[in-house]
């Protein structure tokens, strides 16, 4: 009997100690941040610009659960707290991906440079309710959702060389340009701006009702992360 429940304070002390190891593991941007920097953050997001070049890798580091886009694409070997190894699929330009909060290592075995956004919720955005419907059921043809976890909606917005969009809302998010970006944009009241954004480039948007042209001498592609 004392053997027994000497085996079981064991079973315990050795599970409690693995539990403490992995809770000393940094935050990315903490304990690997040659590769994980804040590219913005409020009191709803974090958002994280991750790099590798080729052959680099990281040190053991933990995520909050989250959403990204891939910039240039890429691969990459990933092996967890255990010492678990896993190569992971190649992903390409525009792709969109999510973690649920892994800790782990990452080994870039990408041809070239890889480059990623992040976006971590923080906390609900105290929305309200637009009387102009979302661009997702206003423009459906060029506005896609491609995901929604982790409170994040992710729309994949498109728009040719002299396209529009008409009187649309959007919910408050991070809008992340894959494209260089030129467009005019009237807002509900009838005030005209233009705004001009270069690819890679992540901006935080508020709620907001406009239409858009695109008026750039090329097509347009934005990933938006609109807060649920």
């Amino acid at each position: 009997m004392n053997r027994l429940l000497v085996f079981i304070s064991m079973a315990f002390f050795i599970a409690g100690c693995n539990q403490g190891t992995q809770a000393t593991i940094g935050h990315a941007v903490d304990a690997a941040s040659e590769h994980y920097k804040v590219e913005f953050e409020n009191e709803y997001v974090r958002v994280i610009r991750v790099t590798y070049n080729p052959g680099e890798s990281s040190a053991m580091h933990s995520h909050k659960p989250l959403v990204g886009v891939t910039l240039t694409g890429g691969q990459g070997v990933f092996t967890d707290a255990d010492g678990n190894a896993e190569t992971r699929p190649e992903n390409f330009a525009g792709d969109i991906l999510s973690d649920d909060g892994e800790t782990h290592s990452v080994l870039s075995i990408s041809k070239g440079f890889e480059e990623l956004i992040f976006v971590e919720v923080k906390q609900k955005y105290p929305s309200t309710i637009s009387d102009v419907p979302n661009s997702i059921l206003i423009d459906s043809m060029n506005s896609k959702v491609e995901m929604e976890k982790h409170g994040i909606r992710v729309i994949r917005t498109k728009a040719p060389m002299g396209g529009g969009s008409p009187m649309h809302s959007h919910g408050a998010g991070v809008a992340v340009s894959l494209t260089d970006q030129k467009t005019i944009h009237t807002s509900i009241d009838g005030v005209v701006s233009e705004v001009s954004l270069k690819a890679g480039s992540v901006n935080w948007r508020e709620e907001v009702t406009h239409s858009g042209k695109n008026i750039n001498d090329a097509d347009l592609e934005v990933i938006l992360f609109e807060l649920m």
